[in-house]
């Protein structure tokens, strides 16, 4: 078998890994875990968020000056920020598409009704940039973290 397949064996999509999960989780009870996986993710952005900035932050001050007092390696300190910058924007937009699938499969599970009962999670976690760190939303509040969405139930990446 080829390193390929078994990669591909070891690591199984999104929807297969989802879909198993839900099948262990009761049908009245799948709204909700899905609710919180959403959010799951969102957690997961909020780090991106904040390894991004802290990147940002670093290559304008420690990197700035350790760029001017080594010389040769100014370059190469640039390179590796600019592709670790890049990787971490891939894995942002992954982790959106993510979200996306998630929100459509709520959305799917919950077939047009509202939730028959309201969702357990009540906290979100995201990145606060005027303070450079995370911290919690309450997810009653909407609209308090606006670069990010808090209804999974309209969620769409594609709709910016």
């Amino acid at each position: 078998m080829s390193p390929a397949a078994k990669a591909s064996e070891a690591a199984p999509s999104l929807p297969e890994s989802l879909e198993e999960y839900l099948g262990e989780v009761a049908p009245e009870d799948r709204p909700d875990a899905l609710h919180q996986v959403f959010y799951g993710f969102y957690t997961r952005v909020a780090i991106i968020d904040r390894t991004t900035y802290e990147l940002a932050d670093w290559a304008k001050t420690d990197g700035a000056a350790i760029a001017a007092e080594a010389g040769g390696l100014a370059e190469a300190l640039r390179d590796n920020a600019l592709f670790v910058g890049q990787d971490l924007f891939a894995s942002r937009m992954r982790t959106m598409s993510a979200m996306g699938y998630i929100a459509k499969r709520l959305r799917s599970v919950l077939n047009g009704a509202p939730p028959s009962k309201p969702f357990t999670l009540s906290v979100a976690i995201a990145f606060d940039q005027a303070s450079g760190q995370l911290r919690p939303y309450d997810l009653s509040r909407p609209g308090e973290h606006p670069e990010l969405p808090y209804d999974p139930l309209t969620y769409d990446p594609n709709d910016e």
